[in-house]
């Protein structure tokens, strides 16, 4: 959340500026993640030497250690279904930030958005305070504070997507069945092949099952509205693959790069006798000699050519899967 770019777009473009999801989810774990994990390790070590004490037990402390056993097993449930609860939230909050509801499909606005956020930070609030953990950062102000900037990204492609149907010269009950029925068809699944984690894929495959159901049953469906249909499920894949909440992989390979550049401390040994190679047998000045042939007063082999003499032949690249066709209408009774 940089102050000079938001002010720039604010004041000088005189637009949104939309909060990055992943930075969002950071926060929040950097916060309870790793102290939910400590005191799951301290509960999991409690538990074992009171199991250790148990067995080793004399009948004169046979009463103490039991109680002790049966507190210790109360304590490391307790953790475990707090980090249960935890993970449950963290992943929700990407799952509230889509233009779709994900047990009917429907369409979302900016407050529906927001709001669901907040019952990510009341939960957030009763887990730190069942753990007794310190929010002395001030992190869940400032996850409170990115509602109206995360929700803003589902604004802004809703306006894309009515903009384009608006310019498409739609009537109301296609852009209707458009919007409602068709889009979340399409989206689900585009968000089903995209991500990597198998929770979400599930629960993404049930809101995709789900919108298809809806669009089989809809009366517009029957009476003609999938006209033209592989027009349409193009324009909706288009409109899927726009929606992004994320600028985290730009900001990764800028970041990346400035390491590369600029931090001579994160160079490895081997890429640094590399550069020493490049620099003394491969940099030339204006008269065309390299600092080898300077120091030495002798001739060397080009560096590229006497690189590709030395690397033999190349290994085939690797077969990769044959890509599956994308359906997103495989269970849609409709014609094409």
């Amino acid at each position: 959340r940089a102050r000079a770019l938001i002010k720039l777009a604010k004041t000088g473009f005189k637009c949104g500026s939309g909060a990055d999801l992943f930075h969002a989810q950071y926060d929040c774990s950097s916060w309870l993640g790793a102290k939910l994990a400590r005191l799951q390790k301290k509960a999991a070590t409690g538990l074992q030497q009171a199991l250790a004490a148990r067995q080793q037990a004399s009948p004169a402390t046979d009463t103490e250690t039991l109680v002790a056993l049966v507190d210790a097993e109360r304590a490391h449930k307790a953790i475990q279904a707090t980090g249960t609860e935890y993970h449950e939230q963290l992943a929700g909050i990407a799952q509230d930030v889509h233009p779709f509801s994900l047990d009917e499909s429907q369409p979302k606005t900016a407050a529906d958005v927001s709001s669901a956020l907040e019952t990510r930070a009341k939960a957030f609030e009763v887990i730190a305070k069942s753990a007794g953990i310190t929010d002395w950062k001030g992190t869940l102000n400032k996850f409170r504070g990115q509602f109206d900037a995360l929700a803003l990204h589902v604004t802004f492609w809703w306006q894309f997507v009515l903009h384009s149907l608006a310019e498409a010269g739609c009537d109301p009950a296609m852009r209707d069945w458009l919007t409602c029925r068709l889009l979340p068809v399409v989206y689900w699944h585009e968000q089903m092949q995209k991500t990597k984690n198998r929770r979400q894929r599930e629960v993404y495959r049930r809101a995709w099952q789900q919108a298809v159901a809806a669009l089989n049953s809809d009366e517009q469906t029957a009476n003609g509205c999938s006209t033209d249909l592989e027009r349409w499920v193009t324009w909706a894949e288009r409109m899927a693959r726009n929606f992004h909440r994320s600028s985290s992989a730009v900001e990764g390979r800028n970041g990346y790069l400035s390491q590369m550049y600029h931090n001579g401390r994160g160079l490895t040994a081997s890429r640094l006798r590399a550069l020493t190679v490049i620099q003394n047998y491969g940099v030339r000045r204006a008269d065309g000699t390299t600092a080898a042939r300077r120091l030495f007063d002798r001739e060397f082999p080009d560096l590229f050519s006497w690189l590709v003499d030395q690397m033999g032949e190349l290994p085939l690249p690797r077969q990769r899967k044959k890509s599956a066709v994308r359906n997103p209408l495989g269970l849609a009774a409709v014609p094409s």
